[in-house]
């Protein structure tokens, strides 16, 4: 059996969705989930002020495709100028502990790191242009592995999942083929994941307006490309918070992912996770 783990959260104004703290028993580190527009609010909590990592992403279709990570000296106040200048974002997700525990090696290695970790896993569009240049030292390679390690795990619980993208070793693949449209995805549980080489249909529009527009942000980013064969294929992992969504997004229309999902016997999800026999 898998080690648990406890983490506290707090809402800080009482709201779901609104600032958040989360921590891990134990640790040093503290995440700080800040809504844009509460950026000025989340200036009074403590700790926000400390050295850390930040990632900036915009999930507000319920689908996650972009993301920009960097480093701050200065805790959250290094996100006046990204508030002024990027506009993709909706939320910041910042992982600040003290200068003790973040020291300037550490915080570089980690961003150099997590910036890898995040091109490697093929799910988003990463904002950062560039690897920072960063060598990252024997002796610190343990400790920003690690660091690293807790972010990815909380980074999770938020939805959004860090580790590489193309691992289907031991897992079950589910494909939907409509209309010749053909796709394929994992389901967690807790998400549906459409993996790359999956074809869209830009035929038919999605019933749900957020997600046409998504289709033509990933389309102009490059997320979806259009081959010679002229059907539009993903090149990275898109994952949506239910099969529907995400049979919605390939197929467009208004579909029931339960149904249409089926692994390689034929079987829908509904089939293998809602039947009672």
């Amino acid at each position: 059996m898998s080690k648990s783990k406890r983490l506290e959260i707090i809402f800080h104004d009482g709201e779901p969705d609104g600032i958040r703290t989360y921590m891990r028993h134990l640790s040093t580190i503290k995440a700080y989930v800040v809504p844009r527009q509460y950026l000025s609010e989340a200036k009074s909590i403590s700790g926000v002020d400390n050295p850390g990592v930040y990632f900036l992403v915009n999930d507000e279709t319920g689908v996650l495709a972009k993301i920009y990570i960097g480093q701050t000296r200065n805790g959250i106040s290094r996100l006046d100028d990204h508030n002024a200048k990027k506009d993709f974002w909706n939320k910041a997700i910042l992982f600040l502990a003290d200068s003790e525990h973040f020291t300037l090696n550490i915080l570089s290695g980690l961003e150099k790191y997590a910036i890898q970790k995040a091109i490697d896993a093929n799910r988003y569009d990463v904002e950062n242009k560039t690897v920072p240049k960063y060598k990252i030292s024997e002796y610190d390679f343990p400790i920003v592995e690690e660091i690293y390690e807790e972010i990815e795990f909380i980074m999770a619980t938020l939805g959004y999942r860090m580790n590489a993208a193309d691992n289907t070793a031991g897992k079950k693949i589910f494909a939907t083929s409509r209309r010749g449209i053909v796709a394929h995805g994992i389901y967690s549980g807790e998400s549906f994941e459409v993996l790359p080489d999956s074809e869209i249909d830009f035929s038919k529009a999605v019933h749900i307006a957020s997600y046409n527009l998504k289709r033509q942000a990933l389309l102009n980013d490059g997320t979806i490309v259009k081959k010679q064969d002229g059907k539009y294929y993903l090149v990275k992992v898109l994952s949506f918070k239910t099969p529907s969504g995400a049979s919605d997004f390939v197929l467009g229309g208004s579909t029931n992912g339960w149904v249409e999902w089926k692994d390689s016997e034929g079987k829908t999800l509904s089939d293998l996770y809602r039947s009672n026999s």
